[in-house]
């Protein structure tokens, strides 16, 4: 009995050891701190979900419960980790494109956005971008530019933002 719950130990840990890096496995999707600082922000932070338990009865039982309640703790803080990183900009990445993310961010440029073209968040992070766009082509001397200029300056005056040039 004890030989197999040693091989059974053995061979979880050898399937553990060959886990890829998280970079690896992320690519950004949005503007936000790069990957260490986003995964060590999150990774302070994913304790917080953990469950506590009590369980009364048998020695079996007891310790059942507690390898389910480790077992769940675990799934929380791996979709709490995995909703964290999207809300700092990172997501997991499709097959294939993972370790091309990591490359470019070992290399200190980060990899281009995945799946969206402008900052996330609400309509004003869009406006502001659009709005420097047109302000630029306006500059440049472009009439409709201008109008789409003005349209998006008095929505974000209307919204208490007052868009200036960078």
């Amino acid at each position: 009995m004890r030989v197999q719950a040693l091989m059974a130990l053995c061979a979880s840990a050898a399937l553990c050891g060959c886990q890829t890096s998280n970079q690896a496995d992320y690519v950004q999707i949005g503007y936000g701190p790069s990957f260490d600082v986003a995964h060590a922000q999150c990774e302070m932070q994913k304790g917080s979900v953990d469950q506590g338990y009590i369980a009364v009865g048998s020695p079996g039982f007891v310790a059942g419960a507690g390898i389910g309640n480790a077992l769940g703790n675990l799934a929380l803080e791996d979709q709490y980790m995995k909703n964290c990183l999207i809300l700092s900009g990172w997501k997991r990445a499709p097959p294939g494109q993972g370790a091309a993310a990591a490359a470019a961010e070992a290399a200190g440029k980060s990899p281009p956005p995945y799946g969206i073209a402008r900052a996330p968040g609400s309509w004003i992070n869009t406006a502001l971008l659009d709005w420097s766009d047109a302000n630029k082509k306006c500059v440049a001397g472009d009439k409709g530019a201008c109008a789409t200029r003005a349209k998006l300056g008095a929505q974000l005056k209307a919204a208490g933002v007052n868009p200036s040039p960078v």
